[in-house]
């Protein structure tokens, strides 16, 4: 009877990591919607260590910013929420995670800053970079 309960213990930790990566596989061409707030720009005698490398580590709607001599968590600010269209498409998405309603980040382009579009991704929707 253990063994079946540490097979699904290690099941279930690994279909976590599978989603994990799922979205942090998409790298800098998916983003959180909104924009990181303004920093002053400020002369660091050194960089702290960083609390994150993209947003996909961000808990919740909060994304990787430069922070003043590092990178945070923040919470974004709102930018335009026009429901004009952006040029391109959105990118295939191969599989579907197996979160049961995954969040969304974003729910229309003007909600993505610059030329990043409002695309369905494995996990719910995101800023990704158009076709």
């Amino acid at each position: 009877m253990k063994s079946k309960s540490l097979f699904f213990v290690v099941a279930f930790l690994a279909l976590g990591a599978l989603e994990v990566l799922a979205v942090e596989g998409s790298g800098k061409k998916s983003q959180k919607a909104g924009a990181c707030p303004a920093r002053k720009h400020v002369l660091c005698a050194r960089l702290d260590k960083p609390e994150c490398n993209s947003d996909w580590q961000c808990p919740g709607k909060k994304r990787c910013c430069p922070d003043f001599c590092s990178t945070s968590c923040l919470d974004p600010i709102n930018i335009s929420k026009s429901a004009r269209k952006k040029p391109g498409k959105c990118p295939v998405v191969n599989g579907e995670c197996l979160m049961i309603n995954p969040p969304n980040f974003c729910e229309k382009d003007g909600q993505c800053e610059g030329k990043l579009k409002c695309c369905k991704t494995m996990c719910g929707k995101a800023c990704v970079t158009p076709q």
